[in-house]
Formats: C-alpha cells, sequence, structure tokens
C-alpha cells in the first residue's frame, strides 16, 4: 500500500511538471507568426505527445532502466492526460474523475 501511495505522488508530480512545461511552451509559441494560426489545443495536445514519451525516455535512460515498447506506449496515454491537466486544469480532471470512481 505504500508504494501505491508513493507512485501516485510521482506521477501527479510528474503531469503537473509536464503539464506546466507544455503551458509555458505553448504561451511562448503562440507569438510566433505560424504558431498562431494552430489551434491552441491541438498544439497542447501535440506538444504533450513529443514532450511526455520524450521525458519517459531520458529518465530511464539517466537511471539505466531498459526501454520497452509497453512504457512508451503507456507514456503516450499519459500524454493525454498530461494535454487534459494543461488546457484544462486540475480542478476539472479531479471533477471528472469523481464523476467515473464515486466512493
Amino acid at each position: 500500500m505504500e508504494d501505491i501511495v508513493n507512485y501516485g505522488t510521482v506521477i501527479i508530480a510528474a503531469i503537473s511538471a509536464l503539464a506546466f512545461v507544455v503551458s509555458v511552451i505553448t504561451q511562448v509559441t503562440k507569438s510566433i507568426a505560424f504558431f498562431s494560426k494552430i489551434p491552441t489545443q491541438l498544439e497542447v495536445v501535440v506538444l504533450s505527445v513529443i514532450i511526455t514519451p520524450a521525458a519517459y525516455i531520458a529518465y530511464a535512460q539517466y537511471n539505466y532502466m531498459q526501454l520497452h515498447w509497453y512504457m512508451i506506449a503507456a507514456s503516450i496515454i499519459a500524454a493525454f492526460f498530461v494535454a487534459f491537466v494543461a488546457i484544462f486544469g486540475w480542478e476539472k480532471f479531479c471533477t471528472l474523475y469523481r464523476r467515473f470512481f464515486k466512493n
């Protein structure tokens, strides 16, 4: 049970950090002429799908972990959670969680 709590906090911290990075990059690039024509939500999703697996691969290489295809696939799935938090924020994410996982 203790491992679940520890991993849960690490996952939430990672999603928060990645959502912050995606938000900052989006805000900076929206002032560039080419990126101003792209819808903001599309840019956030694309950035999340690029940055989240790259962050996982960097983390795995730093810790000398083997890269498995299913972990990269999981990081791509996690990228959509990062995009959701970057677009809508934690409050809407918590509301959605409470809606589907009632105690």
